[in-house]
């Protein structure tokens, strides 16, 4: 009989005893873990265990649980609510769907928080929340914390601001590479690892076992035609890459992608027309092999319905010149004859002899693929079985909103439906209860993907997993790719265990010079004097770059520009593709006529390195554009090439401007003050040159509004921020007839 664990903190007989998860939590208390656990083995578990402890070691203690999805937030303050006693009972969810003015008051709430992401780096920026109040920070799906997901930026605000922080992260899959996992160790701050897999003596008793089988579908002649058509068209293409000397490579996907970029950056320093012409041939390649992989994968339909929107609406010249190409409308015309025939992707019929065998009566299953057309496809051809009951699911971006999820969900947990049919929206972050049967429509070169799918199955009975794979397509290129990074996976963590890979400390310790370096001779800081910048709340990407120096950052919805660094000075930012775009569709010219009518100073920042390459807009009509900024709106022109740069030129900015020339930056806003204490700093920042940080200098330290209207010039000398020039101007107006 299975015991309970008993915990001042946990309510009775909510959580099952389990040595491993214990053990893990234990080691958790100590230092910054990454805790690794096959899927289904209670990770969050131990994030309730750790939580517990966390809690009566410190009583009032906040904690915030982070999760990448709003359904897998809701499902964790669910677990949490259900198994944890806290001081206040408070469960307090933060997502998108949160009022922004309903979250700033329940930050400063105590309890335990569930928020996506997204929303805590926004309120970070914002101001809205301090990291310093948590005493510990739970990041679930840990293996995202890498790139510009937010996850680095949270924990590294975590870290800067409280003295004592506290990490958990959790995931099943954090990578197939020693690099993928020390990239996780150093973003998170991780201090220990703790591993645990399929073999373990302490896991293996609750794991059930899974069988997969894989099932090779021969394409029929029709298909084959097709794609010798259109391989045909895209050998065509790949050829002149390869004698321009561009291409390197077999040509697939991947090595044409590099070959773009590489393009754009020959494109960015020569404009040569050989190169304009190579980039249309790339991109001729991309759409031809997108196709073949749909056909080869997906089916007629997905093939037809891509082909069809490229005749309806070409838009570049590549898309224009494949559509004349012969060979490209050989293929063109099997797909439309198989389309009006009825032919199906021969995986729909072993599809449905395969749950038509293995279902039966209180069975369920899962039908994972890539693309939501052939989730409806799927669908529909599953609806012509007498006892199978499925029901397609997808993401909220096509158009499946978070009620409409969690109704079909609720309808499938109580077997209203027997089969769902996904995208990889079901892969994770949402409650799916565990099936019978997972079914791979396509494999995935992806291993941290192919095991969350692999995961909805076996978690209480024993678990079957069927992959069908197109004979001789990239199908079988991808089952092979996921199942040798998983195999590289599990060794990594192997050398984890036994101490081989490198902990944060001795990643931080390989990287002390290349800091050192980096941050020799900065004095950017300068923590004397606190700069502020406007920022539109749009402008997410340089409002973190921003929150890292010494800017006090104040966010809004601007109506002209995305940057102000003074009274008079705004910054119009737009990256290469956004000027181009914008100067098409007349947008730019637009914006630069309401700066010049509503600031003296206006500026427009263009920001990356390749200006030349989108659109096969001629470098001439560009240049043109950029004549007309300068020349016949009087506004100059700042070019950076990326991100930190940008941020870089905004701080420089205002320092100039509000430290070297005495410019205030304020903004007051439409909405009214509501408190007394709102109301004394709105009437202070009327004054000129005083910004809403300035008034409440003023006020605390004259004490009243009246003993700031009554102060002598040499009075307000003494509040820091304030000179001779700006005293005297403040004066200046408090004195003169209306």
């Amino acid at each position: 009989m299975a015991n309970f664990i008993q915990h001042p903190k946990i309510k009775e007989k909510t959580l099952y005893s389990r040595a491993y998860q214990e053990v893990i939590a234990a080691e958790a208390k100590e230092e910054n873990t990454l805790c690794v656990l096959p899927t289904g083995l209670g990770k969050t578990a131990v994030a309730i265990l750790l939580s517990a402890h966390v809690l009566q070691e410190d009583p009032g203690s906040k904690i915030l649980v982070l999760a990448p999805t709003r359904p897998l937030v809701e499902q964790h303050r669910k677990s949490f609510s259900e198994k944890l006693k806290t001081e206040t009972d408070i469960f307090q969810v933060m997502t998108g769907k949160t009022r922004p003015k309903k979250r700033t008051e329940a930050w400063k709430e105590v309890g335990v928080f569930f928020a996506t992401p997204q929303v805590v780096e926004n309120d970070i920026i914002s101001g809205k929340v301090s990291m310093e109040d948590f005493s510990l920070v739970v990041f679930d799906e840990c293996h995202k914390a890498s790139g510009d997901y937010p996850y680095k930026f949270i924990a590294d605000s975590y870290i800067k601001s409280r003295e004592s922080p506290h990490i958990l992260g959790l995931t099943a899959s954090p990578g197939s590479t020693s690099e993928d996992i020390d990239k996780i160790i150093e973003n998170l701050h991780i201090e220990n690892v703790e591993v645990r897999t399929d073999e373990d003596p302490d896991v293996k008793p609750y794991i059930k076992e899974k069988n997969v089988e894989w099932k090779k579908v021969p394409l029929d002649r029709h298909f084959k035609r097709a794609k010798k058509h259109f391989e045909k068209t895209k050998r065509k293409r790949v050829k002149k890459l390869r004698q321009k000397g561009l291409l390197t490579g077999k040509g697939n996907k991947g090595h044409l992608l590099k070959t773009r970029k590489k393009i754009q950056k020959k494109l960015a320093k020569e404009k040569n027309p050989e190169l304009f012409q190579a980039i249309s041939e790339t991109a001729a390649a991309i759409k031809v092999d997108h196709i073949i992989e749909q056909l080869e994968s997906q089916g007629v339909e997905t093939a037809y319905s891509y082909i069809q929107k490229m005749k309806k609406d070409p838009g570049s010249k590549a898309a224009k010149r494949l559509l004349n190409d012969k060979d490209f409308q050989n293929g063109m015309s099997v797909i439309e004859w198989m389309k009006k025939n009825g032919k199906k992707h021969p995986k729909l019929k072993k599809l449905k002899s395969f749950l038509e065998e293995k279902m039966s009566e209180g069975k369920t299953a899962i039908v994972f693929t890539q693309y939501r057309d052939t989730v409806d496809l799927i669908k529909e051809d599953l609806d012509n079985v007498d006892f199978l009951r499925p029901v397609g699911f997808k993401g909220q971006k096509e158009g499946f909103t978070q009620k409409k999820q969690v109704e079909i969900l609720e309808n499938f947990r109580k077997e209203k439906y027997n089969v769902l049919v996904s995208t990889s929206v079901g892969e994770e972050g949402l409650d799916i209860p565990s099936v019978d049967y997972v079914v791979f429509y396509e494999p995935i070169p992806s291993e941290i993907r192919t095991i969350q799918r692999r995961g909805r199955t076996g978690r209480q009975e024993k678990g079957y997993i069927y992959v069908l794979m197109a004979e001789d397509t990239r199908d079988e290129a991808y089952y092979w790719s996921s199942h040798h990074k998983e195999k590289r996976m599990k060794a990594t963590l192997e050398e984890l265990r036994s101490g081989e890979s490198k902990t944060e400390n001795e990643i931080l310790k390989d990287k002390n010079q290349e800091t050192m370096d980096k941050f020799a001779g900065n004095n950017e800081k300068d923590s004397d004097y606190e700069i502020t910048i406007y920022a539109d709340d749009r402008e997410n990407s340089i409002l973190k770059k921003l929150s890292k120096k010494n800017v006090d950052i104040k966010t809004r919805r601007l109506d002209i520009a995305d940057f102000l660094v003074s009274d008079r000075t705004a910054v119009e930012r737009k990256t290469t593709e956004d000027f181009v775009n914008s100067m098409i569709d007349k947008r730019l010219f637009k914006q630069l006529r309401e700066l010049k009518k509503q600031f003296k100073n206006p500026v427009v920042l263009i920001e990356g390195e390749e200006l030349y390459s989108h659109r096969n807009v001629h470098p001439n009509a560009i240049r043109g554009a950029m004549a007309s900024v300068v020349l016949d709106y009087n506004i100059p022109l700042i070019w950076t090439d990326n991100r930190d740069e940008t941020a870089k030129y905004l701080i420089s900015m205002a320092k100039r401007e509000q430290k070297d020339n005495d410019r205030s930056l304020k903004l007051r806003g439409n909405s009214s003050p509501k408190t007394e204490r709102q109301h004394q700093k709105y009437i202070v920042s009327g004054l000129p040159n005083v910004s809403d940080k300035l008034a409440e200098r003023l006020l605390k330290h004259f004490k009243t509004v009246r003993s700031v209207f009554n102060a002598k010039i040499d009075d307000f000398k003494e509040v820091k921020g304030i000179g001779k020039k700006k005293a005297k101007r403040i004066v200046e107006i408090i004195d003169k007839k209306y």
